[in-house]
């Protein structure tokens, strides 16, 4: 359970704070890199955020569905009170993951918005240079790949559980 609701708050993270602008035009050519709006062909920096916005809803999504499977648990608690205390702890976490989730969703749909935003001129020179964009960037890549992983171990461990309930 730890592991879902830090990877839910690590990729909400990931969902509003990466702009991304740098990535797309990383293999144009040095000469290249002078203030410019989006090419016809690449797409704007709403458009890049737009086709993200599945992430956040597919978050949403989880946690929502984290939340009903925490409810369902408390619900089969007995009166005993190591009981009582479990089944008050899963709702507690339960409505963690509904909060998680309406954010996620309104995330996405911000996302989904921010198509319409119109290109603006990019500095790729300075952009490519700024340490804070880079550093920012390649940490985000290291924590997608770190979460990738955290994921697919969740997986292999919940489809063990679920094998060992029949």
């Amino acid at each position: 359970m730890k592991k879902l609701v830090y990877c839910l708050a690590v990729l909400s993270g990931l969902a509003l704070g990466s702009a991304q602008a740098a990535e797309p035009h990383a293999a144009a050519p040095a000469a290249a890199m002078k203030p410019m709006a989006a090419k016809a062909d690449m797409p704007t920096c709403g458009q890049m955020m737009a086709s993200r916005a599945p992430i956040p809803a597919k978050l949403s999504e989880a946690a929502a569905t984290v939340a009903d499977m925490l409810e369902a648990h408390a619900a089969l608690m007995g009166k005993d009170k190591e009981s009582v205390n479990e089944a008050k702890m899963l709702k507690t976490l339960a409505k963690s993951h509904r909060q998680v989730s309406a954010g996620m969703l309104k995330t996405s749909e911000e996302m989904k918005k921010a198509a319409s935003t119109p290109a603006a001129p990019h500095d790729m020179a300075k952009m490519m240079s700024d340490p804070k964009l880079t550093e920012a960037s390649k940490k985000m890549i290291e924590i997608q790949k770190e979460l990738i992983a955290l994921l697919q171990k969740s997986v292999a461990e919940d489809e063990a559980m679920m094998k060992g309930m029949k």
